[in-house]
Parts: C-alpha cells; sequence; structure tokens
C-alpha cells in the first residue's frame, strides 16, 4: 500500500514540478558521500541509485518531519526516489567548488596564455611592419633620388633643343643676311660695271673730240704755213 501510496505522491509530484519549474529548490548531496535514492524513505525500501558527493537533486517534496525528501536528478529528470535530508546541503560542495574554481582558474591560465601567445605575436607583426616600414621609407629615398636625376637628366636634352632651336634661327638668320648681302653685291657689281661703261664711253668720246680738235689745230697750222 506504501508503495502505491509513493508512486502516487511522485506522480503527482513530478506534474507539480513540472507545472512550476522555476519554482525548483536545488540541493546537493554532501561532501565526500555517496548516498543511497531509495523507493521509499525507510531502509526497507529498494535502493534506485547511489548519489556521489555533489549530485545536484531537485526537491519535489519533504516529509513532515523533515528528514527526508523526494527528489529527482537535476541531470535527469524522470530519475526520482527518497533520500534523507541530513545528507542534503543548498551549496554545491567545497570539492566540487574548488573543482569548478580550479576549472575556472585553468581557463584564466589558458585564456592567459593565449593573450600571451598573441602578445608575442602581435609584437612580432610591429617588428615585421616596422622593418616593412624602414624598407619603404628607403626605397621611398631611392625613388626621390632617382626622380630627381631623371629630372636633370631630362632638363639636358629639353635646354639642348633649345639651343638647337636658337642655332637653327641664327642659322636662318645669317643665310638670309647672307642672301641680301650676296643681293646687294650682285648689284652694286651691276652699277660699278655701268660706272665703268660710262667712264669708258665718256674717255672714249673724250678722246674723239680731243682727235677731232687735234686734227682741227693741226689744219689750222698749216694753212698758216702755206
Amino acid at each position: 500500500m506504501k508503495k502505491y501510496l509513493s508512486i502516487i505522491s511522485a506522480s503527482i509530484c513530478i506534474m507539480f514540478s513540472a507545472a512550476t519549474l522555476s519554482a525548483k529548490t536545488i540541493q546537493y548531496v554532501s561532501d565526500d558521500l555517496t548516498i543511497p535514492m531509495r523507493s521509499g524513505i525507510t531502509t526497507g525500501h529498494k535502493i534506485l541509485k547511489f548519489l556521489n558527493s555533489g549530485e545536484a537533486l531537485v526537491i519535489l517534496e519533504i516529509t513532515e518531519d523533515q528528514k527526508h525528501a523526494y527528489v529527482s536528478l537535476l541531470s535527469d529528470e524522470l530519475k526520482t526516489g527518497w533520500v534523507e535530508t541530513s545528507l542534503l546541503m543548498p551549496n554545491k560542495s567545497a570539492r566540487e567548488q574548488l573543482a569548478i574554481e580550479k576549472k575556472k582558474n585553468q581557463s584564466v591560465k589558458t585564456k592567459l596564455k593565449e593573450l600571451k601567445t598573441q602578445l608575442a605575436e602581435s609584437r612580432s607583426q610591429n617588428n615585421k611592419l616596422e622593418n616593412i616600414q624602414s624598407q619603404l621609407e628607403t626605397k621611398i629615398k631611392q625613388l626621390q633620388s632617382t626622380l630627381v636625376r631623371l629630372r636633370k637628366n631630362a632638363s639636358d636634352p629639353i635646354r639642348i633643343a633649345d639651343e638647337n632651336e636658337q642655332l637653327k634661327q641664327q642659322l636662318t638668320d645669317a643665310e638670309t643676311k647672307t642672301a641680301e648681302l650676296t643681293e646687294e653685291n650682285i648689284i652694286l657689281g651691276d652699277e660699278n660695271i655701268k660706272s665703268w661703261f660710262l667712264i669708258g664711253g665718256a674717255v672714249s668720246m673724250g678722246s674723239l673730240i680731243f682727235g677731232i680738235a687735234l686734227t682741227r689745230i693741226r689744219w689750222k697750222k698749216n694753212d698758216r704755213w702755206a
């Protein structure tokens, strides 16, 4: 009869616990203990499972004398049974808490190690970037020097081209001047020839006139002597 009552009570408690999930009371198995979870409140009831220290349990029901509690496993609420409340505690066991703290500490150490690795990688990357920056600055200086040299070399052909243009212009002017002088010389030569022709003609005419005059003078003298 008690067995059936226990089953009925367990069923009712499970239904209420499912309906009021937010009102769960969590208890933990005490330190360094392995306690039995039975089908009833007496030691004569069947042991359903042994619970290890730190096991989290959901309190579904407590007897009037507060000595026994009907619980379910937090990890599997379908597994239910009765345990002694004196073997439970409201907080996780010290060993469990220590394990959690160790796990947290290990996680922190792992994170710290990762951060140190990242820091080393960042420093290495920073050194690489500084080297690249230095190389780029050197390259920029070389390019600037090359640019100055190219500008200087480029200015020489321009200057030479300008000088060639000036020389060509001077040559053209000289050729033009030479042509003008040649033409003037030709003109002057023609005028000199004309002048010599005129002078020669005048001399010839003068000689002719002088000869005629001389002949007449001789004739007159002959007439006188006659």
